[in-house]
């Protein structure tokens, strides 16, 4: 999958979690159903609501999971629903505070299907610890204008450490990114073009005094440990010169931690089903990913 955003962005340093969703379609199948049956759409016909909702109950019975069979085969009909003519260029559609409703999964190697990671998996290895093991509890991600005909393409996860060797932290990863409109293959305005231009690690809102004491000695100490071999001199040689990549180098007091990329890679992402409630996109790696503007 893709996404972030470079800019508009003085969000990028001061921001931290985008909201606190008030549901989990893991945790509240029930009520994801129940929205899908209740609520109004605006402007969408009764067919593609019909399939916009069938969609969104398929996936609550599937726990999320975007790679259940049953989930693949409401694709294409919901495809075909898309109510939204040009979605790469519906403004109206796109800019909202969006929460991801299938599973936090990110199609590397073999952690796919899971929601368990190393921080390091998440985060192009740029944080340290990188082989800490963390669950990902929630994502959430806004789109945005930007002054520059851009977009905001910031994502947030909500993570836990689930390694025993360290404390039981929480802690935000948002990515921040940029969109602008693509083309697909074959001439549709479907595609949002993607960049990512900056990481940010820091803990969750709430952490108390002790754990965050914990979390400045774990994180900063990591970092002075990190080992530093030949190869991995080259690479990030490379990446400063291909990205003008600006890799962590300290701990703030705050405890956030932060990579720029200042020439960011290209990646894209196409919209397969955009309206009012519901936005469903396929990234340049294949994985699927829906969001919904609100839940119940």
């Amino acid at each position: 999958s893709s996404s972030s955003s470079s800019s508009s962005s003085s969000s990028s340093s001061s921001s931290g979690p985008l909201r606190s969703p008030r549901w989990s379609p893991a945790r509240d199948v029930s009520s994801l159903m129940l929205w899908a049956e209740n609520e109004a759409s605006e402007g969408i016909s009764s067919t593609s609501a019909v399939v916009r909702d069938r969609f969104l109950r398929v996936l609550a019975e599937k726990g999320g999971d975007w790679r259940d069979p049953a989930v693949t085969a409401e694709l294409p009909a919901l495809e075909a629903a898309n109510p939204t003519a040009d979605p790469a260029l519906s403004s109206t559609y796109l800019d909202a505070n969006w929460l991801q409703v299938t599973r936090p999964d990110y199609n590397y190697g073999g952690n796919k299907g899971s929601t368990e990671y190393t921080l390091g998996a998440l985060s192009f290895n740029m944080f340290e610890p990188s082989d800490m093991k963390v669950n990902v509890e929630q994502t959430t991600q806004l789109v945005a204008p930007n002054d520059d005909g851009t977009r905001e393409w910031d994502i947030s996860l909500l993570i836990t450490c689930v390694d025993e060797r360290f404390p039981p932290f929480k802690a935000n990863i948002t990515t921040f990114g940029k969109i602008q409109p693509g083309k697909t293959k074959d001439g549709r305005n479907h595609r949002l073009e993607v960049w990512f231009t900056e990481g940010q690690l820091k803990p969750a809102a709430g952490t108390d005094d002790a754990l965050h004491k914990q979390w400045l000695d774990t994180f900063r100490t990591a970092q002075k440990t990190k080992k530093r071999t030949f190869g991995t001199m080259v690479k990030n040689g490379m990446l400063r010169l291909m990205m003008g990549l600006q890799l962590p180098d300290s701990v703030a007091e705050d405890g956030t931690v932060s990579f720029k990329m200042n020439r960011p890679p290209h990646g894209y992402t196409d919209i397969l089903y955009l309206d009012d409630k519901l936005r469903v996109t396929r990234g340049n790696r294949g994985s699927i990913v829906a969001v919904t503007r609100e839940g119940p």
